[in-house]
């Protein structure tokens, strides 16, 4: 009888069809890839940690830099200690190791800035009243440089983490990249809480999704982020005490020019027409593609209680910022003994 000859070692042969089976001991495990509850977790942690510890702060008299400096460490503390599993997971992941676009981010920055604009132009024209509720960062001296580290840089960077990078792309692998901007988009914006506010960063939250989703890179978000939030404390400190913010901050004046009833509706419908234009553009701009380094997952719940709890967060402080609302508990206060 005729033994066969042993096989010899080769080089193997990648033209088969069936699939090379890995060897034992040595396959690479895969990479654990960012969960949706994990992420409704940190963006409502981080959202809860940031009102507290500021707002605390704020009521003991501590300037508005240092006092978001302080929740930006007390974030940075609860991430480390609650959630490094999920952090871990997203410093692995291709959003986190892939390097910005500054071109794409700067035109997606001026888009979306006029998009967002045009949004709050919009529904201040038609609801005056809510013209002064829209929150100011302001600040002046030494505090004002901390006030444009921490709102300016490290706020952004905070938020670009929570929501874009661990709620969105939690929520891709549950339920794919349409719901998961979509989801994003609405829990960022609502959790700003004041009605004006929402409505502004709308647009801002779905440009930051779609760039995400178009570059496959989260440093686009944080850039664009940055620079609106810069942006918006620059301007701040540039007119705060001029003649220009004395006039802004008069509810009667502001009333007098956005409740003309000859320029209300025109402007409204200016500000809202040019705002979606500039938004369908960003949404036809921006196409998502697949992430080649992240596997396919099953279908997965993407809501879970910590969700609903920062929808919660927001629609709650959203109402009690109107000002129907808020002359309602002025005067039941006044009517208490």
């Amino acid at each position: 009888m005729t033994v066969p000859d042993a096989p010899t070692p080769s080089t193997p042969d990648w033209s088969s069809a069936g699939p090379v089976a890995p060897v034992p001991g040595h396959a690479e495990a895969p990479r654990p890839g960012v969960r949706a509850v994990d992420g409704n977790r940190a963006a409502l942690a981080l959202l809860l940690v940031q009102n507290i510890v500021s707002g605390v702060l704020i009521a003991r008299h501590t300037p508005l830099g240092l006092s978001l400096l302080a929740s930006v460490a007390a974030n940075v503390l609860v991430g480390w200690l609650l959630f490094r599993p999920a952090l871990r997971a997203l410093v692995q992941d291709s959003r986190w190791r892939t390097p910005p676009s500054w071109g794409l981010a700067l035109g997606t920055f001026v888009l979306a800035f006029l998009a967002s604009r045009a949004a709050i132009l919009f529904f201040v024209t038609l609801f005056p009243e809510t013209a002064d509720s829209v929150p100011q960062f302001l600040s002046r001296g030494p505090d004002l440089w901390l006030l444009l580290l921490a709102a300016g840089l490290l706020v952004p960077f905070l938020e670009e983490v929570a929501f874009r990078g661990l709620m969105m792309r939690g929520h891709e692998r549950a339920a794919g990249f349409t719901l998961a901007a979509l989801s994003a988009t609405f829990a960022f914006s609502v959790a700003h809480g004041v009605p004006a506010s929402i409505v502004g960063i709308l647009p801002l939250a779905y440009a930051l999704a779609r760039v995400v989703q178009h570059s496959g890179s989260l440093w686009n978000s944080v850039i664009i982020h940055a620079l609106n939030n810069t942006l918006a404390v620059g301007l701040g400190a540039l007119i705060s005490g001029s003649s220009l913010e004395k006039s802004l901050g008069n509810p009667a004046q502001a009333g007098d020019l956005l409740g003309n009833p000859a320029l209300r509706w025109p402007l409204a419908g200016g500000a809202l027409l040019f705002g979606g234009v500039v938004l369908f553009v960003i949404h036809l701009w921006l196409t998502p593609r697949p992430d080649l380094q992240v596997a396919p997952r099953a279908r997965a719940p993407w809501i879970s209680g910590a969700y609903v709890a920062v929808v919660l967060f927001g629609l709650v402080a959203a109402l009690v910022a109107l000002p129907a609302v808020q002359a309602a508990l002025t005067s039941l206060r006044g009517a208490l003994p």
